[in-house]
């Protein structure tokens, strides 16, 4: 526009004396050219200050046409990115193939049948034999289910009751995989035994389902793992690599005598793992929202756990002569969770949650793919919005959770001292130490104590998901379940397959059980159930994992 006025002795009016016409050039007005006449005769506006003003303008110009030209790169890039996502086609979400659904579940429902919870140390010496029995029987049911299972491979247990199977394979240069489940279920919640459509231990199939503790956790996988390589085991197959079957009987409570001491007697062995697959994360329909697929919700990291005491003091005394509130035992442990709470540990959106969010872009909206696909961007975006929820938030951070609290024994009475517990879930990024710090830190007052409790667990390391493992896994997914998106994710909770982290540096969780939003109470809750269709579509899960590790196997 500047180069219209050139021949007005290259000197741009101001703007305020330009009229925009539609279609028209400029013209000057009459306060312009009396500003011209007084600038030819030497008038009052030095010229260099007009000058100056021109070229201010100028500059502004240049600045604002740089600022356009950033932001049309942003949306070439932005666009541009999204655009190599290809939108995952609804149409190619195909029947899952499915290998002898009746009697897998048949074979389920007889599994249930088998009381084999775990108890806590202190528990009922009758429940406790009870137990003990239920898993002595399912052990020998095992073996007149499973016949070729039994006859090709090797068992040894653990612990009193955990199983270790050993299928050895033909090549032995190469590192031995793990395949793992647990036998052990929790108890029935007191009171809700009436509110179970039909008896947790019955082991009924119904309605296409069976129904029962452990449907889901963790014996609807454990049977259909063994029901394939029974199957081929029938068939003389034989792998290549030595395959590894861990069944643990006190996961629930820990896995302390099972399969920590197994992970701990392979290390002494000398064993070295190339990968291990235990549960976590399922097949969901509907547990992400704006997500238009399946997703096969593979764990590649778990967070870690440590509990804090906090322990307040005072001095005490009678309650009708009290120190100022906030000087009790009671005042001062509150004002120390309130700035335990109020200092959260840092949220972002990196790890096996960002591979989360990348995986997924290809199965929701091109303006949410728009997002997921440019998280070098949209990464505040996100996490304000995960954390508005505390289920997504946990993938986030390190999570506080005050569980316990204990102070005085009368009402008349300020107690010397008043306890809490903080139950803190590690994110990988940090550390138990990193957490003690931090509390300590928050808290500030000599007069609280804060106190690490047994058991704590790191956060593992987060594993491959480009390595052969993860790639084997999402392939054989991806066939079993045509349309269903594998995706990694962070475990927020804690499973035995962390004590095999000593010896092995991938650990993927995973199990092929379908579950959708109304099924998540269901897990450790009431009426658990897996439909038998599923249990043909595990199964033949399962035999393709088997099938397609020999392929690569001898392949390479």
């Amino acid at each position: 526009m500047w180069r219209q006025y050139k021949h007005l002795e290259g000197t741009a009016p101001r703007p305020a004396g330009i009229i925009m016409g539609s279609g028209t050039a400029p013209r000057l007005t009459g306060t312009a050219e009396t500003a011209m006449r007084e600038c030819k005769a030497g008038a009052t506006t030095p010229a260099n200050q007009k000058s100056k003003g021109a070229g201010d303008k100028s500059m502004l110009k240049r600045i604002l046409m740089g600022a356009c030209a950033l932001l049309v790169l942003l949306i070439a890039v932005v666009v541009g990115r999204t655009l190599m996502v290809p939108a995952a086609e609804l149409a190619d979400i195909g029947q899952a193939e499915s290998i002898d659904a009746e009697g897998a579940a048949q074979h389920l429902a007889e599994a249930v049948r088998f009381p084999t919870i775990s108890h806590q140390s202190g528990a009922d010496e009758t429940e406790i034999a009870r137990s003990q029995k239920a898993f002595e029987d399912f052990r020998n049911w095992m073996d007149a289910t499973y016949p070729a299972f039994t006859a090709a491979t090797t068992r040894e247990i653990v612990g009193g009751a955990t199983l270790f199977y050993t299928w050895e394979g033909t090549d032995a240069s190469l590192d031995p995989v793990l395949l793992m489940s647990h036998i052990d279920v929790v108890p029935i919640a007191p009171g809700t035994e009436d509110k179970w459509e039909h008896p947790p231990f019955a082991g009924v199939i119904a309605d296409g389902y069976v129904w029962g503790r452990g449907t889901i956790d963790n014996k609807g996988s454990l049977i259909a793992m063994v029901e394939a390589a029974e199957r081929l085991a029938a068939q003389g197959f034989r792998p290549a690599r030595t395959t590894l079957f861990a069944f643990g009987h006190d996961e629930e409570i820990g896995g302390g005598e099972g399969n920590k001491a197994l992970a701990a007697l392979l290390q002494e062995r000398g064993v070295t793992l190339a990968w291990v697959k235990d549960e976590g994360g399922v097949i969901g329909h509907g547990l992400l929202p704006g997500v238009n697929a399946p997703v096969a919700m593979i764990g590649v990291a778990e967070k870690g756990s440590i509990s804090l005491g906090v322990v307040a003091y005072s001095k005490g005394g009678h309650s009708s002569m009290p120190s100022p509130a906030a000087q009790t035992a009671i005042g001062r442990l509150a004002r120390a969770l309130e700035r335990i709470g109020g200092n959260p540990f840092e949220s972002k959106v990196d790890g096996a949650t960002r591979g989360m969010i990348e995986s997924l872009a290809p199965a929701v909206p091109f303006t949410q793919r728009m997002v997921y696909a440019n998280l070098w961007l949209f990464e505040p975006l996100v996490r304000g919005v995960m954390e508005g929820s505390p289920t997504s938030a946990a993938q986030l951070h390190t999570t506080i959770a005050p569980t316990i609290v204990e102070g005085g024994v009368k009402e008349n009475v300020l107690p010397p001292e008043a306890r809490a517990v903080v139950n803190f879930r590690i994110h990988p990024r940090d550390t138990a130490d990193g957490v003690i710090a931090h509390v300590r830190e928050a808290v500030d007052d000599p007069e609280v104590e804060i106190e690490p409790l047994p058991g704590i667990r790191e956060a593992s390391k987060v594993s491959n998901i480009e390595g052969d493992g993860y790639q084997l896994i999402t392939r054989v997914i991806g066939e079993s379940f045509p349309g269903v998106i594998a995706a990694p994710y962070l475990v927020v909770g804690g499973t035995d397959s962390r004590h095999y982290l000593p010896i092995t540096d991938n650990v993927f969780r995973f199990i092929p059980i379908r579950m959708a939003p109304e099924d998540m109470a269901r897990f450790h809750g009431t009426n658990e159930r897996v439909s038998v269709e599923n249990m043909g579509e595990a199964v033949a899960f399962y035999v393709r994992l088997f099938e397609t590790l020999k392929e690569s196997d001898t392949a390479n």
